[in-house]
């Protein structure tokens, strides 16, 4: 039946009056057609995002070569919440997902689709690469890793930190709290605020780990310490064995305050009644890199002092982090 109907066809056309060798000319002309077809379908289903199934599929392939302090990255970075759910939480520590950026990191592990790069570490070595399906998977190793000798965001306990509000000769100590109220503000609301945390009086001044909203709307992990209208708020480290510099970055939910007109706020910094410098952040710069050099204490285990003010303002939004470098 098929047969006949494409005979059908055929004669319909009229091409089968034509002679012999003109029809077989005919066929020839089709040959480009059909490659031009056959190239399109392949763009198309090249640049297609892949299913739900093919990233689960590819899991297994990532956990084998997923290793504790390699964080993960995927590219395109709008495909990164598919990876998320189908890899789940073993493929991303909640410290490497939120993590300031990749400046520390000897090395990552790349899931590429649709063969697009994680652009931030576009001019790494490649070390190994596989193709699995439609992705794939590479090692990439950091040229130039900066060494950290203290990460402050690990010591935020009351064996390490003592926290306390200041007003003049005023000093009011904020006490440790491991059941302290989980608040989260919801859409639009406030950043969530954890259970264990340095609880400043009856206000809503407190020192904690939480998670803000970065410029570009990305998790950034950070040490929660917003002062209070008319105090500073002094954080003491014990015990941190300084190197070259302290590097860190501040911020605060961008999204709540990226057209915001307030105070700065200003976070100094010293040592053993040494001032080793200070950061005054802006709150428009979203999460924001600073630096200061300590290479004239390198070397020395010594308490950090951190004090947070933001002048007469109201109640001012602030998360930060901290690290010293070898």
């Amino acid at each position: 039946m098929a047969a006949a109907r494409r005979s059908v066809l055929w004669r319909g056309s009229g091409l089968w009056q034509a002679p012999a060798r003109v029809r077989k000319g005919l066929l020839w002309l089709l040959l480009p057609g059909l490659g031009v077809a056959e190239l399109a379908a392949h763009v198309w289903f090249a640049a297609r995002a892949p299913r739900e199934s093919e990233w689960r599929e590819l899991s297994r392939a990532v956990l084998r070569e997923k290793r504790p302090g390699e964080p993960l990255v995927v590219a395109p970075a709008w495909a990164e919440p598919f990876a998320r759910e189908a890899f789940g939480d073993r493929a991303f520590p909640f410290d490497e997902l939120a993590r300031s950026d990749d400046a520390t990191f000897p090395r990552l592990l790349e899931v590429s689709a649709l063969g697009a790069r994680y652009e931030p570490a576009r001019s790494w070595r490649v070390v190994s690469e596989a193709e699995h399906g439609r992705f794939t998977l590479r090692v990439l190793e950091n040229p130039a890793p900066l060494r950290v000798r203290y990460r402050f965001i690990e010591h935020v306990n009351p064996r390490e930190l003592t926290v306390a509000l200041v007003a003049g000769t005023q000093v009011l100590p904020c006490e440790f709290s491991e059941q302290a109220p989980v608040v989260a503000g919801g859409l639009h609301g406030e950043v969530a605020f954890p259970r264990e945390r340095f609880v400043c009086g009856a206000g809503p001044a407190f020192v904690g780990l939480t998670v803000i909203d970065d410029q570009r709307y990305e998790p950034r992990r950070c040490i929660w310490a917003a002062p209070p209208p008319g105090f500073t708020l002094r954080l003491v480290f014990s015990g941190v064995p300084l190197g070259s510099a302290l590097r860190g970055f501040g911020g605060l939910s961008y999204f709540l305050f990226r057209d915001s007109a307030a105070p700065p706020v200003t976070l100094d910094i010293a040592s053993e009644g040494v001032r080793l410098g200070s950061y005054v952040h802006q709150d428009a710069w979203g999460f924001h890199p600073f630096r200061l050099a300590t290479s004239a204490s390198a070397g020395r285990t010594a308490n950090v002092e951190l004090a947070l003010h933001a002048g007469g303002a109201p109640q001012r939004d602030f998360c930060f982090t901290l690290e010293a470098l070898e």
